[in-house]
C-alpha cells in the first residue's frame, strides 16, 4: 500500500457533520494530514511524470523524444530529483538506464499518484456541463455531427432554446491530445487510427476507403479510372508525423506494397481552404481522401485507386482508460453501434 494509499483510507467518516462543517474528528485528521505538506513543497508533479516516463522508456533518450522536451533538460530534471530524494534512482549505462535499489523503492510508493490525483480530481469535480473535445485536421463535418450525436443525443444543429451544445469542440493535434487527456484539459479527442498512444480507449466512428483527390483543372481529373503508373509521376499532399502520428506512416506503406512508392508533400491539412489551395498551385500534387469527405466541392475530383484493397481512414473517439469520459465513450458506444477498441 503506498503512502498516498494510507492517507486516503484514513478519512473518517463523521455522522455528526452536516453542510461543510467539519467535524471534531476530520478536523483532527486535516490537521495531521497537513502536517505532512512541508517535506512535498519541493516536488513537483512534472518530477513524477518524467521520472515515470523513463522507466516506462528505458532510455533517457526515449523518453525525451515521448515528452518533446530535450535529453539535456530531461536529465537535468532527473537529477534534481534524485538530489531532492537523496538517493540516486537509476544506473546509467549505455543500453540505458536502471532503477537502482532505492528506485524501485520510490516507485512502488509514487506509481499510483498520477491515477489517484486524477480520481481527486473527478470526485471534487460535478458532472460536466460540457464536454471539450480535441478535434485532429481534416476530419469531415459527418464525423463531427455523429459524434455529436453519440456523445449527446443530440442533432449538431440543435440549439436547445439557445443553451449550448454539451460537447465543446476545438483545433488539437493528434500528437498533443494524449497529454490534454491526462491532464484534463479535453475529455476526449477525435483522431486518424492508427495512433500510438497507450492507456487509451478508442471507439471508431468513420472507416472509409481512400481515393485520390486532385483539383478539378489537375490533367488527370478527367479520367474516371487511373492507374499505378498514373500515379507514380505525382506527388502526394500528405500529413506531417505531428498531424497524424501512426497514420502518416502507415497509409505510405500500403501504397508501397501496393505499387506506388508516393514522393511526399506534407503539409498541414487542418484547414480545408489551405488544403485545396495547396491542390490548385501544386502542379503534379495530389492526395488522399475518403470520397465522403470531398464530394459536393466543385474544386475538386475523387478517384478510386486502383486496387480493391485500398488503404482505409478510420477516425474515431478517444479516451484515457479508467475513467469517467471512457465508462461514457464505451456506452455511447454500444448504443452506436461503434467498434470499441479497449
Amino acid at each position: 500500500m503506498s503512502v498516498l494509499d494510507e492517507i486516503v483510507g484514513s478519512l473518517p467518516v463523521d455522522q455528526t457533520n452536516s453542510g461543510d462543517t467539519l467535524g471534531e474528528s476530520n478536523l483532527e485528521w486535516v490537521r495531521r494530514a497537513t502536517a505532512h505538506a512541508e517535506h512535498v513543497d519541493d516536488f513537483d508533479m512534472r518530477h513524477l511524470r518524467y521520472f515515470l516516463t523513463v522507466v516506462r522508456a528505458g532510455t533517457v533518450s526515449g523518453a525525451a523524444q515521448e515528452l518533446r522536451i530535450s535529453q539535456p533538460s530531461l536529465s537535468q530534471q532527473i537529477k534534481r530529483l534524485e538530489r531532492r530524494v537523496g538517493a540516486p534512482l537509476f544506473i546509467r549505462s549505455s543500453r540505458g538506464v536502471e532503477l537502482t535499489t532505492g528506485g524501485r523503492a520510490f516507485l512502488r510508493e509514487i506509481q499510483s499518484i498520477p491515477e489517484q490525483l486524477r480520481s481527486a480530481i473527478a470526485a471534487a469535480t460535478p458532472s460536466p456541463r460540457t464536454w471539450p473535445v480535441g478535434v485532429c485536421g481534416g476530419v469531415p463535418a459527418e464525423v463531427l455531427a455523429e459524434v455529436q450525436v453519440g456523445l449527446t443525443g443530440q442533432d449538431a444543429d440543435w440549439t436547445g432554446g439557445g443553451t449550448t451544445s454539451p460537447l465543446r469542440m476545438r483545433s488539437v493535434g493528434a500528437a498533443d491530445q494524449l497529454e490534454l487527456l491526462q491532464h484534463g484539459e479535453i475529455a476526449f479527442g477525435i483522431v486518424r487510427l492508427p495512433v500510438p498512444a497507450p492507456g487509451l480507449v478508442r471507439a471508431v466512428v468513420w472507416d472509409e476507403p481512400l481515393g485520390v483527390v486532385l483539383y478539378a483543372n489537375h490533367p488527370l481529373a478527367g479520367r474516371t479510372e487511373l492507374t499505378w503508373d498514373d500515379l507514380s509521376a505525382q506527388r502526394l499532399l500528405w500529413y506531417d508525423e505531428g498531424c497524424a502520428p501512426g497514420y502518416a506512416d502507415t497509409v505510405p506503406t500500403q501504397l508501397t506494397a501496393l505499387g506506388w512508392k508516393a514522393a511526399l508533400h506534407p503539409a498541414d491539412q487542418d484547414q480545408q481552404a489551405l488544403f485545396v489551395h495547396a491542390l490548385q498551385t501544386g502542379g503534379d500534387l495530389v492526395a488522399l481522401r475518403p470520397r465522403l469527405a470531398v464530394e459536393g466541392d466543385p474544386q475538386l475530383v475523387w478517384r478510386p485507386l486502383p486496387t480493391r484493397a485500398a488503404p482505409r481512414e478510420r477516425l474515431a473517439v478517444t479516451a484515457l482508460a479508467g475513467t469517467r469520459s471512457a465508462r461514457f465513450l464505451g456506452r455511447a458506444a454500444t448504443r452506436r453501434g461503434w467498434p470499441f477498441l479497449a
